[in-house]
């Protein structure tokens, strides 16, 4: 177990998502409205299969401190939007995690644009 689910972990996540061969499954302008960023990242996140069929999915963001704490569970309502996960710079970043913990779906500011990554994960190595 890795912080507070069993998987792979929020840093092996974060490791993943900051590969040098990473490449975007989209992108979105830093200077545009940012409700589209949401409605981006939703569109992947469902056709990879991070959310679940109940709406659920397990997050970490620099905006909520969870790399000290791991994987925290989050369900999607009428009112959630993940553009609203911000960084010190004011800049979207987080990753949405599988329960399975075999699927990342994130979002991750470059230079002009943010990215949304899709990206299988290892298996967590056994305890």
């Amino acid at each position: 177990m890795h912080g507070n689910t069993p998987g792979p972990s929020v840093e092996t996540a974060w490791r993943a998502m900051a590969g040098f061969t990473v490449e975007p499954v989209a992108t979105f302008p830093l200077a545009a409205d940012r409700r589209g960023v949401h409605d981006l990242w939703l569109a992947h996140a469902r056709r990879s299969g991070v959310i679940a069929d109940d709406g659920t999915f397990l997050v970490t963001a620099v905006a909520l401190r969870s790399a000290d704490t791991g994987w925290i569970r989050a369900r999607l309502t009428d009112t959630a939007d993940v553009s609203r996960l911000v960084d010190d710079q004011q800049r979207i970043e987080f990753i949405a995690r599988s329960a399975s913990g075999d699927r990342i779906c994130g979002i991750t500011a470059e230079e002009y644009d943010y990215w949304v990554i899709t990206l299988p994960l290892p298996p967590a190595p056994p305890q």
